[in-house]
């Protein structure tokens, strides 16, 4: 079962997600804030990581940034979320390996994370 660590702060969308995202045979582990996610079990590494931009105590594209430049994660994929951004404002900064615009097409969602997983 592939595992997925989900950051998202809006408590029903990261609901929606961890109900969708299972009932498609991933192994979820969610957290609403930058901070939880950084006190995480680091010796469990998932196949993919999905970030929303905007945490009430940081931010997406930083835990991103951290993800890319750490060692045992540097190849794990990440995708971002966000309903200000576009890929281009951030794409230098965190090289995230792909962006979703909220809101979004669930289905739309679905395709992105199986194509990324599919290439790694």
């Amino acid at each position: 079962m592939r595992k997925i660590f989900l950051v998202e702060d809006d408590k029903a969308i990261r609901e929606i997600l961890e109900i969708v995202l299972t009932s498609e045979n991933y192994d979820v582990q969610s957290f609403s804030t930058a901070s939880t996610f950084k006190q995480r079990n680091l010796t469990v590494n998932p196949d993919l990581y999905l970030f929303d931009v905007m945490l009430p105590d940081g931010s997406g594209i930083d835990l991103c940034t951290e993800l890319k430049e750490d060692f045992n994660n540097k190849d794990v994929p990440v995708i971002i979320m966000s309903a200000h951004a576009q890929l281009k404002q951030f794409n230098k900064i965190c090289q995230p390996d792909d962006f979703i615009s909220k809101p979004f097409d669930i289905d739309h969602l679905l395709a992105k994370i199986q194509e990324i997983l599919v290439k790694n």
